[in-house]
């Protein structure tokens, strides 16, 4: 028996208050996400740590049951296990609401009190009872960033088993309540998994974490899900000619977080000043600001543009979509460690991105790990790499031939998978008190 296996199984939480503030925006339901969805953080954790023997167990909590209930994927085999939500924060939620929710009421004075109604959304006796009856030996949450992770952590020392998170892009708490709180709890934690520097460096300075506590530990990628494919058979499929240069993101649609407005503004100004070219971009994905983008869009109409208004799950359409592109751009203002350029490149794309927390980290700022990083918040400098990249051929191949060795070689399932498992393996006898 490996020491992976001795591990036993892992206990996934992903972010939120219930998962349908999650999915519902995107337009999933709670079957949809249980046995149809794969990649992103958190499925790229289950199948990273699969391959190290450590299986693992998601579990959420749900609006809309009344009973536990238990689904597995029938492609992956992974099982997820909803809570219904207590009633406690059933009621709190509709007042004075809860600011996971995003139809939440908003009250003026009472973002904090919305703030501490957070910590009603995690049942700690019903998981406790869970997680013995799944014999689960660790912990591992979305963000720490959350009063979940603070309740999860008191429940793990309750029940003498490490809990650790990850930095997936949640903002600092508001409340002065979640950031004394919030101080304990990531001292208690036994690891915190962090890609992004620059918030390694706020967490060393805001909470004097330990830096040996912070693990840089990139969210993983299936290559065998995500690899290049003929380019002109997937233009044709789409109604693209040949000679068209196509640009492409993907995603969920958060207007300000992921930077589409800057995008929308730079793309006219480059189809503006580019002449009488064929370009092209693709936008792909659905979310709570389809409105407002669609708003946007209307008030100016965006010269080439194609939006494929929903979240695509299937993971061979998108990689056509993205076998069918020239170039990926990631114009957000905010990420963790992002994915959506992992599967781009992987596709054997260029990556134009701006220098939101963990994009260095993939693209260093040299050119030489399969794209260019420019100013963040800033569309002229989005404008100008994506201009580099539509002028220069050399360099857009240059950079596409380096985009999957880098993919493979910082990101895979093994490689990330394997320092997942050294991590928990070096702390499955570490609980740290709070105090």
């Amino acid at each position: 028996m490996t020491q992976s296996t001795r591990l036993g199984r892992i206990a996934l939480f992903p972010w939120g208050g219930v998962v349908e503030d999650f999915i519902a925006p995107i337009g999933l339901d709670r079957v949809s996400f249980a046995e149809e969805m794969s990649g992103g953080w958190l499925f790229g954790y289950v199948e990273a740590l699969r391959r190290q023997g450590i299986e693992s167990v998601i579990i959420a909590l749900s609006r809309d049951i009344g009973r536990v209930e238990r689904r597995v994927n029938p492609h992956t085999g992974t099982e997820t296990v909803f809570l219904p939500m207590p009633s406690i924060y059933a009621a709190l939620r509709r007042w004075p609401g809860d600011t996971d929710d995003p139809n939440r009421p908003r009250f003026r004075g009472r973002r904090v009190l919305q703030d501490v109604v957070r910590y009603a959304a995690t049942p700690v006796a019903s998981l406790a009872k869970l997680l013995r009856a799944t014999e689960c030996r660790a912990i591992l949450v979305q963000e720490y960033e959350n009063p979940r992770f603070d309740r999860l952590v008191q429940l793990g020392r309750r029940l003498g088993i490490p809990v650790y998170a990850s930095f997936q892009g949640a903002p600092p708490p508001n409340s002065a309540i979640e950031r004394i709180v919030r101080r304990r709890t990531l001292h208690a934690a036994a690891g915190l998994i962090v890609a992004s520097a620059p918030e390694a460096t706020r967490l060393r300075r805001d909470y004097s974490i330990p830096p040996d506590r912070i693990h840089a530990i990139p969210n993983p990628l299936d290559l065998d899900l995500w690899f290049p494919e003929a380019r002109e058979a997937h233009r044709r499929a789409l109604g693209v000619p040949s000679d068209a240069t196509v640009v492409v993101c993907h995603g969920r649609i958060e207007l300000h977080r992921k930077g589409l407005d800057l995008l929308v503004r730079a793309w006219r100004d480059l189809v503006a000043q580019a002449g009488p070219r064929d370009l092209r971009l693709h936008l792909i994905g659905s979310g709570q600001d389809d409105e407002r983008l669609a708003s946007l869009l209307a008030a100016e109409p965006v010269p080439g543009l194609r939006w494929v208004r929903r979240y695509v799950t299937d993971r061979s359409e998108m990689r056509g979509e993205l076998s069918a592109a020239d170039i990926y751009v990631l114009p957000s203002r905010h990420e963790g460690s992002p994915v959506a350029p992992l599967e781009a490149m992987a596709c054997a794309l260029p990556v134009v991105a701006a220098d939101a927390p963990g994009v260095a980290e993939i693209l260093g700022h040299d050119e030489a790990w399969g794209g260019l990083v420019v100013a963040r918040e800033n569309p002229d400098a989005l404008r100008h790499g994506l201009t580099r990249l539509i002028d220069d051929p050399d360099l857009r191949a240059r950079l596409a031939a380096q985009a999957r060795p880098r993919v493979e070689s910082f990101a895979s399932l093994d490689a990330v998978g394997q320092r997942l498992a050294a991590l928990l393996n070096a702390g499955r006898s570490t609980v740290r008190s709070i105090g």
